[in-house]
């Protein structure tokens, strides 16, 4: 029973996460669930969060906070069927670099793709966005009306790729996979209602 306070991503919330704490709710109806949905890096302990849920590329930095792994984030390139219909069927990582792009945000110097072949091969796609945003959603969407390639999580796009409305371009190469985590003040002390939403997750 009792008030959680969790600070997660948007896309995270949209796609898993949210559906999750739902479903725990239902579970737990005395547990009351505070849920700040944030592209933030929140200061978990400043700011009086019971936890934090992140999605990070690896290597993950060092904290003083405890960290629990949840889950591994794999990403794809994807583009609409209109795109290949106008750039052709890579054979590549390469053939992608003139290719439209779009890519999640916020912005910086240079935006590369770093991919990884199933055989161990590795390339590194330089690309200049048409689009930059931290809102999943919209990339989802930008890359369905053509707008260009994205490099989006598979959960985000799962359901596209099925309708065919997304290809998956390249798949033999991906990125590394991301590392959805949680990470909280200390394992000593965890309210029950905390450890119970961890060991759901």
């Amino acid at each position: 029973r009792g008030i959680i306070r969790v600070a997660c991503p948007p896309g995270l919330v949209t796609y898993q996460v949210g559906a999750l704490i739902a479903q725990f709710m239902l579970r737990h109806p005395e547990v009351q669930v505070h849920l700040h949905s944030t592209t933030r890096r929140v200061d978990v302990i400043g700011e009086g969060f019971d936890l934090a849920v992140r999605v990070r590329e690896p290597p993950l930095e060092e904290t003083d906070l405890v960290m629990r792994k949840l889950d591994e984030s794999v990403h794809r390139l994807v583009a609409s069927p209109t795109l290949l219909t106008r750039f052709g069927d890579p054979a590549g990582p390469a053939d992608l670099a003139p290719w439209p792009s779009l890519d999640f945000g916020p912005s910086h110097g240079e935006h590369f793709w770093k991919l990884h072949h199933k055989e161990g091969m590795t390339a590194s796609v330089r690309h200049h966005p048409r689009l930059v945003t931290d809102d999943v959603q919209l990339l989802s969407q930008g890359a369905i009306e053509g707008l260009g390639v994205a490099l989006l999580p598979t959960v985000a796009v799962i359901g596209d790729l099925r309708a065919g409305r997304l290809l998956d371009l390249l798949p033999d190469w991906r990125p590394r996979p991301w590392i959805t985590h949680a990470v909280f003040p200390s394992r000593r002390g965890l309210l029950p209602s905390i450890r119970l939403l961890l060991d759901f997750l």
